[in-house]
């Protein structure tokens, strides 16, 4: 396959590290999730790993040949009819039918065609799996790459992921799946199109976090206009203050060429966070993070201050937390210590009324429940027992049934129990430890089940 010139300019150690992540993917046959926080470039790294076989070859053992990545946009489509579904596969294959060897390109023409205007989703789908058969019979490999899934699964239905799944395991040699994502798995779970696939999509991750600093300054080499060049030590400014998170690289390169240029380097910060557009996107990145990782991402900023508050006695530790925002480039290692990635991030940060409030968490040694570093005090003798019932089954999808039984006392007519009542005790816990009580983070909607529920992310869903 030739390089597609859209993508050509980029250089080949694009991404690097994400890119040696998914290539195992691919040697293996694996497929996996592509996540990435708003202004992190997840899109652009997708179609760099589309358009770009000369580069992920490379990190292929010698002797795998034949793997071919199709890039499928699954976010237009015109209606949620299997057939469309179907069709709209077969369309990728046909978008790219000149790159494939002439054999297989006169297949994926003749079998496109055939079906290119059916409303039929068992002709559409024997096309479908004729063409994987035929992958299948030249012992190659096929990756489905599907930017912004999670955004498809929302309208989706059930039907259509559990079709997918069942192509995966109906070619369970020949295909998988590489699935870009705003978020993980786990924070789609209320979404029960998403259910057939979770499986096959929470077992391998690639976070992409904010860019290398030779990725970042290609991409500010690639902004910048003439005759106006940005000299080393802005270059250099730059990347400190946006941490390399590109929608902030952008929006910086185009302030510093307008007008920026005449500003001191110590008041740029200042400066841009005034910028509508800076807020925007700092806003859209710290909403990506839970609220454990907020109030993580916050206490790391008091600590660079001084600030640190003390802890009480028996806390959980900070690891697992500080491993996942390590994941997503949020923080790195300074000294002894942990810093935030980007002045630009801490500052917003550090201007926040209201930061993240932190994990939920019971501590056993005294039987008192936190969040964060704070006790959470004055909840009723039902509320307090829900929550520790939530608490022990995390993340779980609970019916109403299951709430009732498990909350009101033996001697109380579980029948007797309303759903009035039961919202009560929802509202008691959502006022003690939801940030905003209207856009719930902890005690979530439990929206699949036609009887009502709920599920419980002691860290804060992100959003």
């Amino acid at each position: 396959m030739s390089v597609n010139p859209t993508w050509a300019n980029l250089p080949a150690t694009y991404r690097q590290k994400e890119m040696e992540i998914v290539s195992g993917w691919l040697s293996a046959g694996e497929s996996g999730s592509v996540v990435g926080l708003p202004g992190t470039g997840r899109a652009t790294f997708l179609g760099f790993l589309c358009h770009r076989p000369d580069v992920w070859q490379r990190y292929l053992p010698p002797q795998l040949t034949g793997v071919i990545l199709v890039p499928v946009d699954l976010n237009n489509l015109p209606d949620q009819q299997l057939s469309t579904l179907y069709r709209v596969l077969l369309r990728s294959f046909y978008e790219l039918h000149t790159l494939l060897e002439e054999p297989i390109q006169q297949t994926v023409l003749s079998l496109y065609r055939k079906v290119e205007t059916t409303q039929d989703p068992f002709l559409s789908q024997s096309a479908l799996r004729e063409l994987l058969s035929l992958f299948e019979n030249q012992g190659r490999r096929v990756v489905l790459v599907m930017n912004r899934f999670d955004h498809f699964c929302e309208t989706a239905t059930p039907q259509m992921t559990t079709t997918l799944r069942g192509l995966r395991d109906s070619f369970k040699e020949t295909l998988s799946y590489v699935m870009g994502m705003a978020q993980e798995v786990v924070y789609l779970s209320d979404m029960d199109s998403i259910r057939p696939l979770r499986g096959i999509l929470d077992t391998h991750t690639c976070w992409v976090g904010p860019l290398a600093e030779d990725d970042a300054r290609f991409m500010i080499q690639q902004i910048q206009y003439q005759p106006v060049t940005i000299p080393a030590a802005a270059m250099t400014h730059l990347l400190r203050i946006s941490g390399g998170y590109p929608s902030l690289l952008r929006v910086l390169c185009h302030w510093l060429m307008r007008e920026g240029q005449n500003v001191p380097l110590e008041q740029w910060t200042g400066r841009l966070l005034s910028k509508r557009n800076v807020k925007h996107r700092l806003r859209d990145i710290y909403q990506g993070f839970t609220q454990a990782e907020q109030f993580v991402l916050s206490e790391m900023q008091q600590m660079q201050v001084g600030k640190k508050r003390g802890k009480p006695k028996g806390e959980i530790t900070d690891s697992d937390v500080l491993e996942e925002l390590w994941l997503k480039g949020a923080c790195f290692r300074q000294g002894d210590g942990w810093k935030v990635t980007g002045e630009l991030i801490e500052k917003y940060i550090e201007q926040r009324e209201s930061p993240g409030r932190g994990r939920v968490w019971h501590d056993e040694s005294s039987g008192e429940i936190y969040q964060g570093r704070d006790l959470v005090a004055g909840l009723q003798p039902l509320p307090r027992t829900l929550l520790q019932f939530l608490l022990a089954r995390p993340r779980e999808r609970h019916t109403h049934t299951d709430i009732i039984e498990a909350v009101w006392p033996e001697e109380v007519s579980k029948d007797g129990v309303s759903t009035e009542a039961l919202y009560q005790v929802v509202r008691g816990i959502r006022k003690a430890i939801e940030p905003d009580s209207t856009r719930p983070r902890y005690l979530i909607n439990w929206r699949g089940y036609m009887g009502g529920g709920y599920q419980f992310f002691p860290e804060g869903r992100p959003g």
